[in-house]
């Protein structure tokens, strides 16, 4: 089963098991259960256990990091995405087509990390361990690094063991489950409405 699959499932169950106690009358936090679910699959908790209210929103939202868990769940295949001069600049190259589905395979693999690919030492450096989860040589890698970097699509840092896409938050979009809920929520009156 997939991490992503296996992540809606328990989200499913925890909006499950929310909504029969807040219906029951309970007061409960979503994200607490949430937490709960995954840590019985044997997976790290995502949001923060302190939340005391799921309805209200956050004063100020927290700048992500590398080290954070997984916040997204999803990327925006824009319509101007091919617009970018960057990429254009890659498409131009003699394997532009193939650099440019790598640089793709790049930004999901960097939805694990809020943007950062970092190097986990399963090969001898992070092109190595690249051309593992792109399958493809380690020149080939390399070459897309290199000219990523260059043209201002990718950020390497910390001794070249991380590297950072640059656009990452104009693809990217956050399904937490206080999104969820207020979309649930939303759907719900909606639906009531047209019933009435």
């Amino acid at each position: 089963m997939s991490v992503l699959y296996e992540d809606d499932v328990i989200h499913e169950q925890a909006l499950k098991e929310y909504n029969q106690k807040t219906q029951a009358g309970e007061n409960c936090n979503f994200t607490v259960i949430h937490n709960q679910k995954r840590k019985e699959k044997g997976l790290p908790p995502i949001y923060d256990d302190n939340v005391v209210d799921d309805t209200q929103e956050s004063p100020t939202e927290k700048e992500l990091t590398k080290d954070d868990k997984q916040a997204y769940f999803w990327w925006k295949f824009k319509h101007d995405f091919f617009d970018d001069i960057g990429i254009k600049r890659l498409s131009k190259l003699p394997k532009g087509d193939t650099f440019i589905l790598l640089y793709i395979k790049l930004i999901t693999l960097s939805l694990k990390c809020n943007g950062y690919i970092c190097y986990e030492g399963t090969g001898i450096d992070l092109i190595e361990e690249l051309s593992l989860h792109l399958d493809r040589d380690i020149e080939e890698c390399r070459e897309l690094i290199e000219k990523s970097e260059m043209y201002n699509l990718i950020t390497l840092t910390d001794n070249n063991e991380t590297i950072y896409i640059n656009s990452f938050n104009t693809y990217t979009g956050i399904d937490d489950a206080k999104t969820r809920m207020r979309n649930s929520r939303e759907r719900n009156k909606q639906q009531k409405s047209a019933l009435s």
